[in-house]
């Protein structure tokens, strides 16, 4: 499923985008997304109740936005993007309503084409927005003459009979004002609403680390990965066997809650990536897939906050588990492990395995770091016994972070 959203969502995606274009993307995306099996369902509506030839509108409306998307997909053009959806919502329920007679045969199916400048509004397009309009104002305004020339009868089938008319006109009442407002309150806040929002539908459907890879950059959802400069924190809770030894498992599994509670938004807000938390441990990676050039700084203010966390909450209890933590900066192969039916954003190589090695020689409430760390943050550090790594001709040289 997230797979899929993935592809969905990185259609028309080009390298060159900037974070708004590539926000924008998504959510022009994600509406044509939404509202194309609620055209397919509408036309059945107007199948089932007599009118097949207004069924077609709805459903040529569907077709002709799956033309635009796959078109996108190759020009990458959001400006063509926008405008053919956008175009396409003015005008069809306007054809609609012409093909059933006018306003009151057609139910007022021509207010669906009310949001229309309202969603470019609320897009940015504020040039755009006041030209749609207009547009929309003039085809209200021409409704009755359309009507009246007969160019568009028969076109919908037989009419409507009276209740169904009735039916649909309380249908579109309740419906169009109903999606303004999901509409405007998704987007409200302006430009940094509209961007909240797509951040929003991105994490909604992604895991933490594949939203934070396919907002940086949507091709990255690939098998694969790319050789970086990264730093990889491991944390592991030192005493935790022994304390749940004695412990049922439900209070051990709040004990386990409560401290990634408290940890996690440490290294969310350092910018780093959770990437695994096997049993007790923590594992994240800093510096990708969101490039920070300081991530060695980072990787280690997010330690010491997590050991002052972790601390506190554990103060007046003698045998409680405290983290253990070992950081190590170098290059990783960092990107997504697996197969097509799942994967995992990850770092693998020397510099994960060293990172994992300082952490198991730490002490509980020790943050060791590696001689890269230490030489990125040039921050005082204590040398330690040099550590031999299984695979390493040469001992590694850690130092404990004061």
């Amino acid at each position: 499923m997230r797979r899929l959203v993935a592809l969905a969502l990185s259609i028309g995606a080009d390298p060159s985008d900037d974070e708004e274009e590539r926000l924008r993307k998504i959510l022009l995306l994600t509406g044509a997304y939404v509202i194309w099996p609620l055209t397919i369902l509408w036309g059945a509506i107007y199948v089932i109740a007599g009118a097949p030839g207004a069924g077609l509108i709805p459903w040529s409306y569907a077709a002709l936005s799956a033309v635009s998307i796959s078109v996108f997909a190759v020009v990458r053009t959001y400006l063509w993007f926008g405008l053919s959806q956008l175009a396409l919502y003015l005008v069809l329920p306007f054809l609609l309503m012409w093909a059933l007679g006018g306003f009151v045969e057609g139910s007022v199916v021509g207010l669906f084409a009310a949001p229309a400048p309202i969603g470019a509004l609320l897009l940015g397009h504020r040039r755009l927005a006041p030209i749609l309009l207009l547009v929309y104002i003039g085809l209200v305004a021409v409704t009755p003459a359309v009507v009246a020339s007969g160019l568009f009868e028969g076109l919908a089938g037989d009419r409507l009979p009276p209740d169904v008319v009735t039916l649909f006109f309380a249908m579109n009442l309740a419906t169009v004002p109903a999606f303004t407002w999901l509409l405007v309150r998704g987007f409200s806040g302006g430009r940094e609403g509209m961007l909240s929002a797509a951040h929003g539908i991105v994490r909604r459907f992604l895991a933490p680390a594949a939203a934070d890879s396919f907002l940086a950059d949507p091709s990255r959802q690939e098998l694969g990965g790319e050789i970086a400069q990264v730093t990889v924190l491991f944390a592991d809770l030192g005493g935790f066997s022994t304390y749940a030894e004695t412990r049922s498992p439900a209070e051990v599994v709040d004990l386990l809650n409560r401290y990634f509670a408290m940890t996690l938004p440490a290294i969310l807000d350092e910018g780093g990536t959770p990437i695994q938390l096997p049993g007790d441990a923590i594992m994240a990676v800093f510096g990708a897939p969101i490039a920070h050039a300081d991530h060695a700084l980072r990787a280690c203010r997010a330690a010491r906050r997590m050991v002052a966390a972790v601390e506190a909450e554990a103060a007046e209890s003698i045998d409680a588990p405290r983290f253990r933590i070992g950081i190590n900066t170098g290059p990783a192969l960092v990107g997504n492990i697996g197969s097509e039916e799942f994967r995992n954003f990850t770092a693998i190589g020397d510099t994960t395995n060293v990172a994992q090695r300082l952490q198991a020689g730490a002490e509980p409430g020790q943050v060791v770091i590696g001689p890269e760390t230490a030489s990125a943050v040039g921050v005082e550090a204590t040398p330690l016994a040099p550590l031999h790594v299984k695979g390493r001709a040469q001992p590694v040289q850690p130092f404990l972070l004061r």
